[in-house]
């Protein structure tokens, strides 16, 4: 078999799943492990799939809508939302992103803290802290109806005229090829105005997002940001978090 029939049998595969193994490809192509490996380090530098341990998984052009990321992986986002609610005070100032983590972390400040400011895109989160808020501001701008949270550059520089103690940012995907990565340039563009307008940021990625690489690669993140998770990256994952002096928490 030619490496080109190959690639295209490894690349149906993936198609079919997130994810495929080293093992389950030697089962499919007749042939060894070595000749797998290879075969996925040639498409990886292609971009065609993402390289894991074990394996390789699917690069994704857009992100799962907003009630399917909420069904995934609950018990983590719980993990995380719990730390995060830990290092914020009542009476804090927040500017939160849209996203499931981040709505996760909505619900228990509405129970636990009171007297928020909070500056946010996201309808549903301004409609949870409303009550418990001493200020909130929607962001302005572009409604995206799937997500029901605002975007684009209006939303963008509606934030830039204030500041705040803590962003909570959601992670689009997390790797040891990219880092951080986003699907969409205006959600990127607008996370990185959200960590630039606050003191301390918390980037929140659960495990769902561990080896996830979006199309829009994450600008480094300033002293201070905090990855926080629910499970331990992957040692790849952590060396190359380390060698740009991201840090990250385990929730």
């Amino acid at each position: 078999m030619l490496p080109s029939e190959r690639h295209a049998i490894i690349l149906r595969e993936i198609s079919k799943q997130p994810a495929v193994s080293i093992r389950s490809l030697t089962e499919v192509l007749g042939v060894t492990r070595e000749t797998v490996r290879k075969d996925i380090d040639q498409l990886s530098s292609e971009n065609k799939l993402h390289k894991v341990r074990g394996g390789a998984t699917r690069i994704r052009n857009q992100e799962p809508e907003i009630e399917t990321r909420a069904a995934t992986n609950p018990e983590g986002k719980s993990r995380i939302a719990q730390f995060v609610l830990s290092q914020i005070p009542d009476g804090a100032s927040l500017i939160i992103d849209n996203g499931s983590t981040t709505l996760a972390v909505a619900r228990l400040l509405r129970y636990h803290r009171q007297n928020l400011t909070v500056y946010t895109n996201d309808l549903s989160i301004s409609s949870l802290l409303g009550p418990v808020s001493k200020e909130i501001t929607v962001l302005g701008g572009r409604l995206n109806v799937a997500e029901n949270a605002t975007f684009g550059i209006e939303t963008i520089e509606h934030l830039s005229r204030y500041r705040a103690e803590f962003s909570l940012i959601a992670a689009g995907g997390l790797s040891a090829r990219a880092l951080l990565t986003d699907f969409s340039r205006e959600a990127a563009d607008l996370r990185h105005r959200m960590i630039a307008q606050a003191e301390q940021s918390f980037i929140l990625a659960d495990h769902s997002k561990f080896g996830v690489v979006g199309k829009i690669v994450m600008r480094p993140l300033p002293d201070g940001a905090l990855v926080v998770v629910d499970e331990k990256p992957d040692p790849e994952t952590i060396d190359a978090m380390g060698r740009v002096g991201m840090d990250y928490q385990l929730a």
